[in-house]
């Protein structure tokens, strides 16, 4: 019997890094006004169906694997709900005056691994991905905190490029301060984040099951947006440069002012490459910014903002028809021999949260290719299958198999678990061991701190704790028989 728990919305501006920031080296990590159209009474009514069945359990609790176990015994709906209400007060206190949640730091700047020092990266990620969290987790999108927050990341926007590198790019010591001069240069992991943001916050995915696999309200315009949608005419437009920038990039034209002989300037055009690496052994795969190099980690967030953006109705096959093929034949490459996954093509290291990196993102690939009418790969199945035998395999509740950033990887448990509506791996039920294990460690102030990733610790650990509990990934809509089992 199919169960699905329907949880949270996913929101997302212009050029988003929410998102799980992947590290340097082979650990990944995390860096992370209304709508105009109307929901209709069906919407209401499956939302309060959703409310009226509680957030988190939804009937898992019980599983006789789990029973007589003290931590086991404390995750009833009622303390789930109170651990999850304290995790958002703490959130919202920790957002400053500004309405930023400030920025990643790192010890090293993006591609130069031989300086070391105190580095910002990411600046609008944990921004992006805290108002993600706070959407996911039933905050009303008229609240200060999300309204503070969406008005700080579109003031930090005013001036941007969809393109990564040169020195404005390179991040200093301090936050960079950006003008028409020195635009802001956003990166992968910030281009996804505000995808997902958007969606979250005006869009709430959650209400698209199996009735929507037609697409019946979908555009076949992607600078025109559906006739159901909530999301504002220029939240629209920023996912769509968002999301050009994340796949076919653009050309830009500008006219000439008085440069030419005769005093009329010439126009000009600049190519501005999508994110997306374009052939090579990493071809269909993602990393920080436009190049050749890619990672599993930034490539499983960028899928899961382009299928939050496809879920809202935007045409992402319309923007970059193959991007969900391509993006598959990378997934699969980063898959080893014994069906775990490793953060980059040729690494032998394998992890329990690349695996359920790599397992969610051909899940969405072959999901996505099924709505939009293509044939995913023949062998999409078994690499699926594979991948799941491993982390029924290793799985355990509370770390990361054969690697760190523990709470990154139960977020990443819940994407597999909730895509394909499995309840157990390894014969125990995830959520009930792994809702146990965060009631314990969470911080008396509400918040979950996790020492591995990069900082802000506290914020990337609380939004990933928060993610898990409220389970916030909607299943898939096309799931196959090899997929649940």
């Amino acid at each position: 019997m199919r169960r699905y728990v329907l949880l949270l919305a996913l929101f997302a501006f212009v050029s988003s890094p929410i998102i799980a920031q992947a590290g340097d080296d082979d650990d990944p990590e995390l860096e992370v006004g209304d709508g105009d159209g109307a929901g209709g009474a069906e919407d209401d009514a499956e939302e309060q169906k959703r409310k009226n069945r509680g957030q988190g359990l939804g009937g898992n609790q019980g599983s006789r694997d789990d029973i007589g176990a003290p931590a086991l015994a404390r995750v009833t709906q009622k303390n789930v709900n109170a651990a999850i209400a304290a995790g958002v007060k703490w959130l919202k206190k920790r957002q400053d005056k500004s309405g930023s949640w400030g920025p990643v730091r790192a010890n090293r700047r993006y591609g130069e691994k031989k300086k070391s020092g105190d580095y910002v990266r990411d600046e609008l990620a944990p921004t992006a991905f805290s108002v993600y969290t706070l959407s996911k987790c039933d905050v009303k999108r008229s609240s200060p905190a999300i309204k503070r927050g969406l008005k700080w990341i579109e003031r930090e926007t005013e001036f941007v490029f969809d393109v990564q590198g040169g020195k404005a790019g390179n991040a200093n010591s301090k936050p960079q301060k950006v003008s028409k001069s020195s635009p802001r240069l956003l990166t992968t992991y910030e281009s996804a984040a505000i995808v997902l943001m958007i969606e979250a916050v005006f869009q709430r995915s959650e209400k698209l099951t199996g009735k929507h696999k037609k697409r019946k309200w979908k555009t076949d315009n992607p600078l025109k947006r559906p006739r159901k949608s909530r999301i504002p005419e220029q939240a629209w437009l920023q996912m769509h440069n968002r999301i050009l920038a994340l796949t076919k990039g653009r050309v830009l034209t500008s006219g000439g002012g008085g440069r030419g002989r005769g005093g009329g300037g010439k126009s000009s055009r600049t190519t501005i490459p999508g994110a997306q690496v374009r052939g090579g052994k990493n071809g269909g795969g993602w990393r920080y910014g436009p190049g050749k190099d890619a990672d599993l980690s930034a490539t499983q967030f960028v899928l899961l903002a382009l299928r939050a953006a496809s879920q809202s109705g935007y045409p992402v096959e319309k923007t970059a028809p193959d991007v969900w093929k391509h993006a598959a034949v990378y997934v699969k490459n980063c898959q080893r021999s014994d069906g775990g996954f490793a953060y980059q093509i040729g690494q032998p290291k394998v992890t329990g949260s690349m695996t359920a990196c790599g397992i969610a993102s051909l899940i969405i690939c072959k999901e996505q290719m099924l709505l939009a009418k293509q044939e995913p790969s023949a062998d999409i199945d078994e690499r699926i299958k594979k991948g799941l035998a491993w982390l029924n395999e290793h799985y355990q509740a509370s770390r990361n198999p054969n690697g760190t950033h523990n709470y990154y990887y139960m977020y990443g448990v819940e994407r597999v678990g909730d895509l394909t509506g499995r309840k157990e791996f390894g014969g125990r039920d995830w959520y009930v061991r792994g809702a146990a294990y965060l009631l314990q460690s969470q911080h008396k102030g509400g918040e979950w701190m996790d020492q591995t990733a990069f900082p802000p610790r506290d914020v990337l650990g609380t939004c990933y704790a928060l993610l898990f509990l409220k389970r916030a990934t909607p299943p898939t809509v096309t799931l196959g028989t090899g997929d649940r089992k």
